[in-house]
């Protein structure tokens, strides 16, 4: 590897943001297919490959997903990120082993590494969003018995029940399996404006990194 490529690939680790308002036109279907070939080549534990995709980007699925994630503007496309649990290694290690039930976890995070920093390589921006069983669409005020009846499915673990669970958007409108676990997201479209990175903050905290040697730990 060239020492011109490295600095390339610094500059577009550095550069690359959240975008949470998007703008611009449609996402080709083929650069979308080409993000998540860069996905499939992040390394999986004991190369087990469970990783799936499926990819939202017709309005009405858009819709939906963004009344789960509300502060998402202008999206194209969004990608999920699912564990496939019926592969016998994926039962073996993610069932049985406790030691390496969350190799799914980072193997998602290499995944979602690759998607970004090639997205944004092609000139494409996105953001990661978290999206989980526990997750709920926003609705107009709950009835108390609604609420009530919300909250024992909920300690019962009966998330795909709950008609404002994510859970039940993916069995129930996409018609996926239970084999298929629900990892993440990315949204991918063309920024309307980018953070600066000098002054913006979230999580409280300003997003510009202090230099390396602060995050390292000493013995």
């Amino acid at each position: 590897m060239s020492a011109v490529f490295a600095d390339l690939l610094m500059n577009l680790l550095r550069e690359r943001r959240s975008v949470r308002i998007f703008n611009g036109g449609k996402i080709d279907r083929g650069d979308i297919l080409s993000i998540i070939d860069a996905a499939i080549w992040a390394p999986t534990g004991c190369n087990n490959q469970e990783l799936r995709f499926l990819i939202l980007d017709t309005d009405n699925e858009l819709e939906e997903v963004l009344k789960f994630k509300s502060f998402l503007k202008g999206v194209s496309t969004v990608v999920l990120i699912f564990c496939a649990m019926s592969l016998p290694m994926s039962h073996k290690m993610y069932r049985q082993y406790r030691h390496e039930r969350h190799l799914p976890y980072v193997d998602t995070g290499l995944a979602i590494a690759h998607m970004v920093l090639y997205a944004k390589a092609k000139g494409i921006d996105s953001c990661i969003i978290n999206l989980s069983p526990y997750h709920f669409r926003q609705t107009e005020e709950e009835t108390i018995t609604r609420k009530l009846t919300r909250r024992i499915k909920a300690r019962l673990g009966l998330y795909a029940r709950m008609e404002n669970n994510f859970e039940f958007y993916l069995r129930n409108y996409l018609k996926l399996t239970e084999h298929l676990k629900i990892m993440c997201g990315v949204a991918f479209r063309f920024a309307e404006k980018y953070p600066d990175v000098n002054t913006y903050r979230h999580g409280g905290k300003r997003i510009m990194r202090d230099d390396v040697t602060r995050y390292i730990l000493s013995p």
